[in-house]
């Protein structure tokens, strides 16, 4: 039987996936507004707009992985790292709600480093 711990760090990285891939609509559709209004998009924009989906699909890929793959956990742990820094920069440019990402990361960090060793599935 998995860890329950993976299993809530499980949970946790999907709904954070859907997060971000729901979050990224949203950053696309506002730089698409943007350009047709001739507004400029500073590169950090678009540098976002890349990496967004990016983590995304990391964050899904290590959630669906982390039961029964082994790469999965430094995968998760990478993704909130990368989540956590960028998450930090936000509560830092006055997005205080961001905080909680950071809590978010800090806690599936913590459950995934303290979870037992992985287990293949039985084919």
């Amino acid at each position: 039987m998995a860890d329950r711990g993976l299993r809530i760090a499980r949970v946790v990285l999907f709904a954070q996936a859907a997060a971000s891939a729901g979050i990224w609509v949203v950053q696309v559709l506002t730089t698409l507004n943007r350009l047709n209004h001739g507004q400029n998009v500073p590169a950090t924009v678009w540098f976002v707009l890349v990496v967004n989906p990016v983590i995304a699909i990391a964050a899904a890929v290590a959630a669906a992985s982390l039961l029964s793959r082994p790469w999965a956990r430094p995968l998760a742990i990478a993704v909130e790292v990368v989540g956590c820094a960028g998450a930090l920069v936000s509560v830092l440019t006055g997005f205080r709600q961001a905080g909680v990402a950071i809590v978010l990361a800090v806690v599936v960090i913590v459950l995934v480093s303290r979870s037992g060793v992985v287990r293949p599935a039985v084919r």
